[in-house]
């Protein structure tokens, strides 16, 4: 929603703040419905009601617009998963497993126009974007693994040694959830996923599971 016309009590920077937050989500709406190659800046002003002027003064193209969109949703989602896990008993890692899937597949079948950006639009945005991708299903499997420990110590420190898994596997399970969402937004079927999060919880647990 715009800001109203006229005076008003908010600060130069809450109107710039406002104005970002539109664009960003303009940019999000005109990927889903034009896709990467087609949508301009000239979508993303529509959508956000915002001058063209207005959109140069915080980004110097379509692309830099994009790279703060992802960037921007992936934070939101991050916040959302930290909520969720800091919900759920510190010992209790199946469980943290489990409510973090939850709580992203939630936040994606919330807002179908990120699900998208999230994944058809970020493999098809060019390298900047796909190794912005990348670096995303990285830091979720380095979270990951850092819950490949045995809590079998004598003294019962909390964590123990690493299991004895491949080094690839963490990034396997990731992109396989990934793939999966992926097929679910060309489907236009995003709000379906959250009923998917105890078999795809158990698929990420599955390995740890089977080496223990």
């Amino acid at each position: 929603m715009a800001l109203p016309r006229g005076r008003h009590d908010l600060s130069a920077e809450d109107v710039a703040a406002d104005q970002r937050r539109r664009m960003l989500a303009g940019m999000a709406g005109a990927l889903a419905e034009q896709g990467y190659a087609r949508a301009t800046v000239s979508d993303v002003l529509e959508r956000a009601k915002v001058s063209r002027r207005t959109f140069y003064e915080q980004f110097t193209d379509k692309d830099e617009c994009l790279y703060a969109a992802y960037d921007d949703a992936e934070r939101r989602a991050w916040v959302t998963v930290a909520e969720a896990v800091a919900a759920t008993p510190a010992a209790d890692w199946p469980g943290r497993v489990h409510a973090a899937l939850g709580a992203f597949l939630d936040f994606v079948a919330a807002e179908p126009d990120t699900a998208r950006l999230f994944t058809l639009e970020a493999r098809a945005a060019g390298p900047e974007m796909a190794a912005r991708h990348a670096a995303a299903l990285d830091r979720v499997g380095a979270v990951l693994q850092a819950g490949n420990r045995r809590d079998d110590e004598p003294d019962g420190r909390a964590g123990g040694a690493m299991l004895d898994l491949p080094e690839t596997t963490e990034r396997t399970l990731v992109a396989n959830v990934a793939a999966l969402v992926g097929s679910y937004v060309i489907s236009g079927a995003t709000e379906l996923l959250p009923v998917l999060e105890p078999q795809l919880g158990e698929h990420l647990l599955s390995p740890y599971r089977e080496a223990v």
